[in-house]
């Protein structure tokens, strides 16, 4: 019998590797009629040198994530899907993308884009992917390429 995946979760960082990952994901939950959940992560640590009594930045920031998966969620509502779960959360992006987030929303598979953003990030402390690949529970797609868009 084939797996079918119930929770496909796709990782969505604005790069265009992961809205390649965001297409492979709708076509994957449309395939398995399935729960399509969408996550940003608001980086954090890029914000070490921002005052944390600063709440205007992080403000910010939430809304800019809020604006850019309201367009995700449309994108996926006209594709097809109806059960679509958006998760905004602030922190380390590589440990709640790998057990946090995947756990708390029952995910059976991870779609996440070869490279991302920072290439300079990943020569200094390796790619997101990587570290998802070594600490995830569930399956993992990293997205290099895809032939079709939404």
């Amino acid at each position: 019998m084939a797996q079918r995946y119930q929770n496909v979760m796709v990782a969505i960082d604005g790069s265009k590797e992961a809205d390649l990952a965001f297409v492979k994901g709708v076509y994957t939950a449309l395939r398995n009629e399935s729960k399509l959940t969408i996550v940003h992560v608001i980086d954090t640590r890029a914000l070490q040198s921002v005052s944390t009594f600063d709440a205007e930045v992080y403000e910010e920031l939430q809304a800019d994530a809020e604006s850019m998966m309201k367009e995700y969620e449309k994108r996926a509502k006209d594709a097809g899907l109806t059960d679509i779960h958006i998760v905004i959360e602030m922190g380390n992006p590589k440990t709640l993308l790998a057990r946090t987030i995947p756990d708390a929303e029952n995910v059976d598979l991870i779609l996440v884009g070869a490279t991302g953003l920072n290439a300079f990030e990943r020569l200094l402390v390796g790619s997101s992917s990587e570290y998802i690949l070594r600490h995830a529970k569930v399956d993992l797609l990293v997205v290099r390429e895809s032939e079709k868009t939404l």
